[in-house]
């Protein structure tokens, strides 16, 4: 939704919007991956968001819009549970079953 707002009011070029739609489509196969049991998709998914994180932290925000550096703060409790959820005894047995 972001993307398409940032379209809407002209902050975002029609390839930087190409763009964002590629990398959202990206992130939207790792919770499929997920699903399916696929270990390397939660390590790929932790190592992007991590380096998401760290580079908001580290002040590279060049180019992101307000919007999405908003929405990243609000959802850092979310993927702190995600994190939480994926990498605990339980989550680790279910990667295990799903081989």
């Amino acid at each position: 939704m972001s993307a398409v707002i940032e379209r809407k009011n002209g902050s975002l070029t029609s390839g930087e919007f190409a763009g964002y739609l590629f990398m959202y489509g990206f992130f939207c196969i790792i919770p499929y991956k997920l699903s399916k049991g696929s270990n390397p998709s939660r390590y790929i998914f932790a190592i992007l968001t991590a380096i998401g994180y760290l580079l908001l932290l580290a002040g590279e925000t060049k180019g992101v819009s307000k919007l999405d550096i908003i929405l990243t703060i609000l959802l850092a409790p979310v993927y702190g549970f995600i994190f939480y959820r994926l990498f605990t005894s339980e989550g680790n047995s279910w990667f295990t079953q799903h081989k």
